[in-house]
């Protein structure tokens, strides 16, 4: 592999969630082009979810409405529409070109980011020189978003997982909490609450739930039938999602799970 792809996946792997991937991994990307700037942004269907943009200026300085202008009608809509790379060596010439924000931009290219054949994400590159971009920067360019585009996916994937489990949660009867597999507390229910066992925020290991489960981490919650606590009249219903999280859900002893 090559060594640039090879440092730029290894500095992805250091983080787990993808706001943070985008924003460690853009500088490396734009640098291994020859970019002046940049931005990453990444979708779920026609929604953007996370954006990064490598300038002075930051997508909170971007109204909403230029944001959508610029993937409904300019080079990054394209790039979307088409599934494919687009280039504009001289932006004043391409007419897919819309500016974003108010930085000089005379070179620019947008590829996809492109997993389970579905675009989860755009990265524009920027230059102040005409014609710096060329076919091989865009080429060059496509082969970086197809590497890194997988291990985005899977962060995205795991996000929506536990956005899930967390609105299972939210609105469970019985005291329930969500546990990201690195064993962070994600939620915690008003009936978890109420037994001061559990907190959002804090690590698993910082909470009573080992204690009261008999493990160490939340990988070792994996058992088939309900576990019972070791101080607290309830029992414990543990779906793990391995990769993604845990949702732990505690009965009274003789009650029936419900949600």
């Amino acid at each position: 592999m090559n060594p640039t792809l090879s440092e730029l996946l290894n500095l992805i792997k250091q983080h787990s969630d993808a706001q943070t991937m985008a924003v460690k991994v853009l500088p490396s990307i734009l640098a291994c082009v020859g970019a002046d700037n940049g931005s990453l942004i990444l979708l779920s269907g026609d929604r953007v979810v996370h954006k990064v943009l490598a300038t002075k200026e930051t997508f909170a300085q971007v109204s909403e409405h230029k944001l959508q202008t610029v993937l409904a009608e300019g080079l990054a809509g394209w790039a979307l529409r088409h599934r494919q790379g687009g280039l504009a060596s001289n932006t004043e010439l391409d007419e897919r070109w819309t500016s974003m924000g108010s930085t000089e931009i005379a070179s620019a290219m947008v590829v996809p980011m492109m997993s389970r054949d579905t675009v989860i994400g755009l990265i524009a590159f920027h230059h102040s020189t005409r014609g710096q971009f060329r076919e091989r920067d865009l080429a060059n360019a496509a082969e970086l978003a197809d590497t890194i585009s997988p291990m985005f996916d899977i962060a995205l994937l795991t996000e929506s997982t536990l956005d899930s489990l967390t609105g299972l949660c939210r609105s469970a009867t019985n005291p329930s909490a969500v546990v990201d597999w690195q064993g962070n507390v994600k939620v915690v229910n008003e009936a978890m609450k109420m037994l001061d066992i559990a907190w959002e925020g804090v690590n698993f290991s910082q909470s009573l739930l080992p204690r009261e489960l008999n493990v160490v981490t939340i990988q070792q919650c994996e058992w088939d039938e309900p576990r019972k606590l070791m101080s607290l009249p309830f029992h414990a219903h543990v779906i793990p999602f391995r990769g993604f999280g845990a949702w732990v859900q505690l009965t009274a002893t003789g009650e029936a799970v419900s949600t």
